[in-house]
Protein backbone atom coordinates (compact mmCIF):
# COMPACT_ATOMS: atom_id res chain seq x y z
CA UNK A 1 0.00 0.00 0.00
CA UNK A 2 1.45 3.36 -0.95
CA UNK A 3 -0.08 6.69 -0.19
CA UNK A 4 0.23 9.38 -2.87
CA UNK A 5 -1.02 12.80 -2.90
CA UNK A 6 -4.39 12.99 -5.01
CA UNK A 7 -3.00 15.26 -7.60
CA UNK A 8 -0.53 11.91 -8.37
CA UNK A 9 -3.59 10.22 -8.48
CA UNK A 10 -6.17 12.33 -10.50
CA UNK A 11 -7.85 9.06 -12.04
CA UNK A 12 -9.49 8.65 -8.47
CA UNK A 13 -11.41 11.66 -7.72
CA UNK A 14 -14.40 10.39 -9.83
CA UNK A 15 -14.05 7.51 -7.45
CA UNK A 16 -13.52 9.61 -4.01
CA UNK A 17 -16.46 11.56 -5.23
CA UNK A 18 -18.63 8.79 -5.15
CA UNK A 19 -17.57 7.15 -2.28
CA UNK A 20 -17.68 10.14 -0.21
CA UNK A 21 -20.78 11.47 -1.45
CA UNK A 22 -22.27 8.02 -0.34
CA UNK A 23 -20.97 7.69 3.11
CA UNK A 24 -21.64 11.05 4.13
CA UNK A 25 -24.45 12.92 2.13
CA UNK A 26 -26.55 12.75 5.55
CA UNK A 27 -24.08 14.94 7.04
CA UNK A 28 -24.31 17.46 4.04
CA UNK A 29 -27.60 17.18 3.08
CA UNK A 30 -27.71 20.31 0.44
CA UNK A 31 -24.55 18.44 -1.21
CA UNK A 32 -24.12 16.87 -4.36
CA UNK A 33 -21.88 13.82 -5.73
CA UNK A 34 -20.59 16.83 -8.08
CA UNK A 35 -19.85 19.03 -5.09
CA UNK A 36 -17.97 16.42 -3.29
CA UNK A 37 -15.83 15.89 -6.50
CA UNK A 38 -15.47 20.22 -6.74
CA UNK A 39 -14.57 19.66 -2.92
CA UNK A 40 -11.70 17.02 -3.97
CA UNK A 41 -10.60 18.76 -7.05
CA UNK A 42 -9.60 21.96 -4.70
CA UNK A 43 -6.91 19.92 -2.43
CA UNK A 44 -5.00 19.16 -5.96
CA UNK A 45 -2.33 22.39 -5.45
CA UNK A 46 0.45 23.59 -4.18
CA UNK A 47 -1.02 24.47 -0.39
CA UNK A 48 -1.00 22.46 2.93
CA UNK A 49 -4.35 22.93 3.44
CA UNK A 50 -6.30 22.11 1.52
CA UNK A 51 -4.50 18.64 0.97
CA UNK A 52 -5.89 15.02 -0.07
CA UNK A 53 -4.22 11.75 0.31
CA UNK A 54 -5.18 8.32 -2.01
CA UNK A 55 -4.21 5.12 -0.84
CA UNK A 56 -3.19 3.01 -3.62
CA UNK A 57 -2.50 -0.94 -3.43
CA UNK A 58 0.28 -2.71 -5.42
CA UNK A 59 -1.79 -3.36 -8.69
CA UNK A 60 -2.79 0.36 -8.63
CA UNK A 61 -6.61 0.05 -7.00
CA UNK A 62 -7.38 3.10 -5.16
CA UNK A 63 -7.90 1.47 -1.48
CA UNK A 64 -8.89 4.99 0.83
CA UNK A 65 -8.25 8.59 1.40
CA UNK A 66 -7.78 11.51 3.93
CA UNK A 67 -7.67 15.29 3.38
CA UNK A 68 -6.69 17.94 5.28
CA UNK A 69 -8.52 21.08 5.28
CA UNK A 70 -9.41 24.19 7.19
CA UNK A 71 -12.79 24.11 7.96
CA UNK A 72 -15.02 21.39 8.20
CA UNK A 73 -18.01 22.31 10.45
CA UNK A 74 -19.89 25.51 10.15
CA UNK A 75 -20.40 27.58 13.77
CA UNK A 76 -16.58 25.53 14.78
CA UNK A 77 -14.44 27.77 12.62
CA UNK A 78 -12.14 28.51 15.39
CA UNK A 79 -10.74 25.07 15.00
CA UNK A 80 -8.75 24.72 12.34
CA UNK A 81 -7.40 22.86 10.49
CA UNK A 82 -9.36 19.57 10.11
CA UNK A 83 -8.11 15.71 9.27
CA UNK A 84 -11.47 14.87 6.68
CA UNK A 85 -13.18 12.39 4.70
CA UNK A 86 -10.76 9.81 6.16
CA UNK A 87 -12.14 6.87 4.03
CA UNK A 88 -11.23 3.10 3.58
CA UNK A 89 -13.31 0.79 0.89
CA UNK A 90 -16.01 -1.16 2.25
CA UNK A 91 -13.84 -4.29 0.91
CA UNK A 92 -11.09 -3.36 2.69
CA UNK A 93 -11.04 -2.13 6.08
CA UNK A 94 -9.53 -3.33 9.15
CA UNK A 95 -6.68 -4.05 6.83
CA UNK A 96 -4.47 -1.39 8.97
CA UNK A 97 -5.43 1.33 5.82
CA UNK A 98 -7.01 3.65 7.74
CA UNK A 99 -4.23 3.63 10.62
CA UNK A 100 -1.69 4.14 7.71
CA UNK A 101 -3.86 7.20 6.41
CA UNK A 102 -3.91 8.89 9.34
CA UNK A 103 -0.56 8.15 10.31
CA UNK A 104 0.49 9.80 6.81
CA UNK A 105 -1.52 12.86 7.26
CA UNK A 106 -0.64 13.63 11.06
CA UNK A 107 3.14 13.35 9.77
CA UNK A 108 2.36 15.33 6.36
CA UNK A 109 1.04 18.17 8.94
CA UNK A 110 3.48 17.97 11.23
CA UNK A 111 6.33 18.65 9.20
CA UNK A 112 4.78 21.45 7.41
CA UNK A 113 4.45 23.30 10.79
CA UNK A 114 1.24 22.38 12.17
CA UNK A 115 0.45 21.92 15.46
CA UNK A 116 -2.73 21.13 15.89
CA UNK A 117 -5.73 19.18 14.05
CA UNK A 118 -9.19 18.50 14.91
CA UNK A 119 -11.76 16.15 13.30
CA UNK A 120 -15.51 15.49 14.12
CA UNK A 121 -17.07 12.26 13.23
CA UNK A 122 -20.76 11.12 14.08
CA UNK A 123 -19.77 6.91 15.10
CA UNK A 124 -15.68 6.35 15.43
CA UNK A 125 -14.63 8.11 18.70
CA UNK A 126 -13.55 5.35 19.98
CA UNK A 127 -10.88 4.48 17.16
CA UNK A 128 -9.66 8.12 17.05
CA UNK A 129 -9.38 7.69 20.97
CA UNK A 130 -6.94 4.37 20.28
CA UNK A 131 -4.80 6.26 17.57
CA UNK A 132 -4.16 9.54 20.73
CA UNK A 133 -6.88 12.07 19.67
CA UNK A 134 -8.50 13.47 22.82
CA UNK A 135 -12.45 14.40 22.80
CA UNK A 136 -13.04 17.99 23.05
CA UNK A 137 -16.87 17.85 22.44
CA UNK A 138 -19.69 16.66 21.49
CA UNK A 139 -22.42 18.70 19.37
CA UNK A 140 -25.40 18.75 16.91
CA UNK A 141 -24.42 18.83 13.53
CA UNK A 142 -27.34 18.59 10.72
CA UNK A 143 -29.82 16.73 12.73
CA UNK A 144 -26.53 14.40 14.00
CA UNK A 145 -24.76 13.96 17.05
CA UNK A 146 -21.14 14.00 16.39
CA UNK A 147 -18.22 14.38 18.76
CA UNK A 148 -15.09 16.97 18.23
CA UNK A 149 -11.73 15.48 18.58
CA UNK A 150 -7.98 17.19 18.31
CA UNK A 151 -4.83 16.23 18.60
CA UNK A 152 -1.48 18.09 19.71
CA UNK A 153 1.30 17.68 17.14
Amino acid sequence: MTIFPLSDVPTALPILAKWHFNEWQFLYPNDTEASFATDLEASICEEVVPSTFVAVDDNGGVAGSISLIEDDMEGFRDYTPWLASLYVDSGRRSQGIGRLLIEHLVSFARSHGLTRLYLYTPDARRYYESLGWKHLEQAIYHGEQVDILTMAL
